[in-house]
């Protein structure tokens, strides 16, 4: 357990992102500033912002409870995800960028329709409410490991900090509190979990070599768990608001290009740090922890002395903030700009009141569920699921393709989902979202219903630009 000091730290941490909300109200004033930040990121910012938005709770907590669990190849589960930030930074900011849109909803109403924009936006918005429960059943594992908080009372309080500094300052106040989390998290996380782990294995005469001998096998996880990880991670990272957001804060198609990139190789490098730490934890506890969740936690607990224990506990939550206030402001976007906007004209005062209220709205629902899911890793698999299964055909092939009508995305996006969740629960609630074949079923389903209605109903309407002509 931790003491006064590091506790006295956590609560300064999250006063100071209340703060910053507060401060970033003043430049959220219109519907650009508060959803992409005036567009106005360089290159120095960009790239701590958008590490901070990948790597959240399940980069953090997840990776090091497989590192706990599986040993080494517990790295392929943010590999995956990283080489999708990658992946993002070569085919989809590129082209996003120059569009000079808000949303993901609003370039499939440029590349389809306004039906298509509503049904994708519902989707996507669902996918990021997910993620953000994740981040805030993060915090609550956090805190009940170092502190013996009760976890639902943690995810309560964590909650509603990211609440209230998102709904204040938007994409603002995202911006600023994610540069701020970065550097933590890249001190408290990815510097201080490897050094404190070689430490603690020479003051306590102990050794990799102790290790289970799979714990060196990278394909110890698994081949059909990996190939999972790629189909979810690396196709929904192309797609999700939250990240689509943060590449359209960009000042430029450059920045935008590089940045992201290397976001993606930072956290690749950040999965092998979450994973030492866990592997070091199966070490220090002797495999017996009762819950691998908390490993890491669980770890820097036992490890560190007073002052930096409290630094790397807000490091991990400032993982877990950073990717759910994203997330949060994401679904809000979603909702508000997408569907509503798109069924009826508001001022841009009325505009930026409905986002704020949404967040509010949806904020509440993101504590609920976490509550109830409880488990990290499920509910990030139901929200990738549905992205990487319903959305990557019609919106990653939709950039680079002209021929396909919009009919042709809304039954692929409609009839992928309907597949993949039937196989998931004939498979069983709620383990069977996280198996492979829901999402190769609903993947291959978005394939086909696509290409033939494409061939069948060609668009006539759309360039290559995503504008009509």
């Amino acid at each position: 357990m931790f003491g006064t000091i590091d506790i006295a730290l956590v609560v300064l941490y999250l006063a100071f992102m209340l703060g910053i909300g507060v401060y970033t109200l003043k430049y959220a004033k219109s519907v650009e500033d508060y959803l992409v930040a005036g567009r106005r990121l360089v290159l120095f910012t960009y790239i701590p912002a958008m590490a901070a938005v990948v790597l959240g709770g399940a980069s953090t907590i997840g990776t090091g409870k497989l590192g706990y669990t599986f040993g080494i190849s517990g790295v392929w589960f943010l590999i995956m995800l990283s080489l999708g930030v990658i992946a993002n930074g070569l085919i989809v900011a590129p082209k996003i960028i120059p569009l000079k849109i808000k949303t993901m909803g609003e370039f499939l109403e440029k590349r389809y329709d306004r039906s298509t924009r509503i049904i994708g936006s519902v989707v996507v918005a669902i996918y990021d409410l997910m993620v953000a429960v994740t981040q805030t059943i993060a915090i609550g594992t956090v805190f009940s490991a170092m502190l013996g908080w009760d976890p639902a009372f943690s995810m309560i309080i964590g909650g509603l900090v990211v609440l209230l500094y998102t709904a204040l300052g938007g994409m603002w106040s995202v911006t600023l509190t994610d540069i701020i989390q970065f550097w933590i998290m890249t001190i408290g996380v990815l510097i201080l979990v490897p050094v404190f782990g070689f430490m603690t294995m020479q003051s306590q005469g102990l050794s990799l070599s102790q290790l289970p001998s799979s714990f060196f096998d990278w394909g110890a996880v698994g081949g059909d768990t990996i190939l999972l990880w790629f189909m979810l991670y690396f196709f929904g990272l192309m797609l999700g608001q939250d990240i689509w957001g943060r590449v359209l804060t960009a000042k430029n198609k450059k920045v935008g290009t590089i940045g992201t990139v290397a976001a993606g190789l930072y956290g690749i490098v950040y999965a092998f740090a979450a994973v030492f730490g866990g592997m070091v934890a199966y070490l220090l506890f002797s495999g017996g922890l009762e819950n691998p969740q908390y490993a890491l936690p669980s770890f820097v607990a036992a490890v560190y002395p007073t002052g930096l224990g409290g630094l790397v506990l807000a490091g991990m939550l400032a993982a877990f903030m950073s990717t759910g206030d994203s997330c949060l402001l994401a679904a809000t976007s979603l909702i508000v700009y997408d569907v509503i906007g798109s069924l009826k004209k508001f001022s841009e005062r009325t505009m930026l009141m409905l986002l704020r209220i949404f967040n509010v709205l949806f904020g509440i629902f993101m504590i609920v569920a976490a509550v109830a899911i409880s488990e990290v890793l499920v509910a990030l698999d139901i929200a990738y699921l549905y992205l990487s299964a319903g959305l990557f055909i019609p919106i990653v092939v939709g950039l680079y393709w002209r021929r396909p009508s919009s009919i042709a995305a809304k039954l692929s996006i409609l009839t992928s989902i309907l597949v993949a969740t039937a196989v998931a629960l004939y498979i069983g609630w709620p383990y069977g979202f996280a198996e492979l074949e829901p999402m190769l079923y609903g993947l291959i389903t978005s394939v086909i219903v696509y290409l033939i209605v494409s061939f069948i109903r060609p668009s006539k309407e759309v360039t290559t630009e995503g504008e009509k002509g």
